[in-house]
């Protein structure tokens, strides 16, 4: 990102002199990019769909409140680097497992043959740490479908597995994604859940994770499941892992090994999988006005006339928080 310093050195002037003035006054020079997917059920097709037709005028940004001009919208459909991490730790049942490897493959089906893999085995010493190919990382998920790594790790250290796929992706590139097939839990990591979540904010990281257990499976006896869950209950559907991928537009989401037993269940999950691959691989570009102060700013995105477009809010994904950043180049290779 190339900086003009007396426009820049005016601009926070200006906002030190009027803090009410909107961040719309900083240079169109300075800026950073984030990512943003928005989806839609299509009642004719029963399918789930990117909404590819918004421009500038179909945005509304704020950043901490203040209103904020877009600067640039386009949509970034090149190739894509995807961390994906395997729980193979000793917590997690050999049926779970089976699934994080088969499930992990049939996400790796839906790249493009110029998109690249980063795969990483949790409690497990190693990993590949090379960029693979999608058929690459195919052919080692198939392997470890039904020959499953030794974990060699007691705890299951989550937070430290995530830090590494985010420095197997440093330096970051536009669009990089982190995707963990495991438990949110995390046991013995050195790293912090509020390192964790600094540390993808910076990244500008995309970051999912789908956990193939049932984290209240014998837990709801005398539980009025009409009333909000307990305090206690609360915190294992939406653990501390879950702020840090949520600060990033997205969602842990639970999947349980007997669900997924039931008829046509696995192929909605396919499906599931195949609708996040699409919005991993072509994402909306937005050029936002660079933010210079130290720490988290509070970013808010809306899409105008929603309910004429049938989009949910829940279903426009971004990342909620930015810091100070510059502009991060697209993977060409």
């Amino acid at each position: 990102m190339q900086i003009t310093m007396l426009p820049l050195m005016v601009c926070l002037s200006l906002l030190l002199s009027l803090p009410s003035q909107s961040f719309a006054q900083q240079s169109a020079s300075a800026s950073c990019d984030v990512p943003l997917v928005v989806t839609r059920f299509n009642v004719s097709t029963r399918t789930v769909e990117l909404v590819r037709d918004l421009g500038l005028n179909d945005f509304e940004v704020q950043l901490d409140g203040a209103p904020a001009i877009l600067q640039n919208l386009s949509i970034d459909d090149g190739p894509k680097r995807i961390a994906l991490i395997l729980d193979a730790s000793r917590n997690v049942p050999d049926d779970e497992w089976n699934l994080e490897a088969e499930m992990a493959a049939s996400l790796v089906e839906y790249a493009r043959p110029a998109d690249r893999f980063v795969l990483q085995y949790l409690g497990v010493d190693g990993g590949i740490a090379s960029l693979l190919s999608p058929r690459e990382a195919d052919e080692q998920l198939r392997k470890v479908t039904f020959s499953r790594p030794v974990p060699t790790d007691p705890g299951e250290r989550v937070y430290d597995a995530v830090l590494e796929a985010a420095n197997r992706l440093d330096p970051p590139r536009f669009g990089d994604v982190v995707f963990l097939f495991g438990h949110p839990e995390d046991s013995g990591s050195k790293t912090t859940p509020d390192q964790l979540q600094e540390l993808v904010l910076k990244s500008n990281l995309r970051f999912y994770g789908v956990s193939f257990s049932d984290p209240l499976e014998g837990k709801l006896a005398g539980v009025d499941l009409n009333k909000p869950l307990p305090a206690n209950l609360r915190s294992l559907v939406s653990p501390r892992l879950a702020e840090s991928i949520s600060a990033t537009g997205y969602f842990f989401s639970f999947h349980s090994v007997r669900n997924l037993g039931l008829p046509g269940q696995t192929q909605l999950f396919h499906g599931f999988l195949r609708d996040l691959y699409a919005g991993i691989a072509a994402p909306y570009r937005l050029s936002i006005p660079a933010v210079s102060k130290q720490g988290l700013t509070k970013l808010e995105i809306t899409v105008s006339n929603l309910h004429e477009r049938n989009i949910y809010p829940r279903d426009v994904h971004y990342p909620k928080f930015v810091f100070s950043c510059a502009l991060l180049p697209p993977l060409t290779q």
